[in-house]
């Protein structure tokens, strides 16, 4: 189904724009293959949490991750099938977990305090593909990430409603995850992306 999309989509592009050359149609090709990639692991997603009844929870979980990778950024799964895994970890186990499991305070605070602290040694944290190059950039990510994360803290440790209270702190638990050097090893991806860029430029 893949094949017959792209390969469809390509046939059009090439008798639409006859001027483009082989590189640029690759550069194309690759854009819709991770276009299509994005979508159908999308769908998937959607669809278990409306078996689940859990859609809600779910976009919750989706909107507060995005609140702190946005700034934070984070690795990316170098394989489809390892982003669509990690993916329904995220926005289908993660938001179970917020519902059914309830988490001593202190226990919370701890990690909480842990996250912020994560946040502002190693935030944000590159890619090799997209490397952070300039530093006041990547101060401005580093403090816009440490306060929305201090925000998250509060609210977590403020709110009564038990899920979420969870889906603050998982949101902060699961960019954590994303930014610390020791998942960039476990993964043997670069880390400090910007550091390998700068000494060879």
């Amino acid at each position: 189904m893949k094949q017959f999309i792209l390969n469809t989509c390509m046939k059009s592009i090439k008798n639409t724009c006859p001027e483009y050359n082989e590189q640029r149609l690759l550069e194309i090709r690759y854009g819709l293959e991770s276009l299509y990639l994005s979508v159908t692991k999308c769908i998937i997603i959607f669809i278990c949490a409306l078996i689940l009844g859990i859609l809600k929870e779910m976009f919750i979980i989706l909107l507060l991750y995005t609140m702190l990778r946005t700034f934070g950024y984070g690795l990316h799964a170098t394989k489809s099938w390892i982003c669509l895994v990690s993916s329904l970890i995220v926005f289908i186990v993660v938001p179970l977990t917020c519902i059914h499991f309830i988490i001593p305070i202190y226990i919370k605070i701890i990690l909480c305090s842990l996250c912020v602290i994560c946040f502002y040694l190693y935030a944000p944290s590159d890619t090799k593909r997209h490397p952070l190059i300039k530093k006041k950039k990547r101060m401005m990510l580093k403090c816009i990430t440490v306060c929305i994360s201090i925000v998250f803290t509060f609210l977590c440790l403020q709110i009564e409603n038990n899920f979420l209270s969870n889906a603050f702190l998982f949101a902060m638990i699961i960019e954590t995850i994303l930014i610390c050097p020791l998942t960039y090893k476990l993964f043997n991806l670069p880390y400090n992306n910007y550091k390998y860029y700068l000494a060879n430029n």
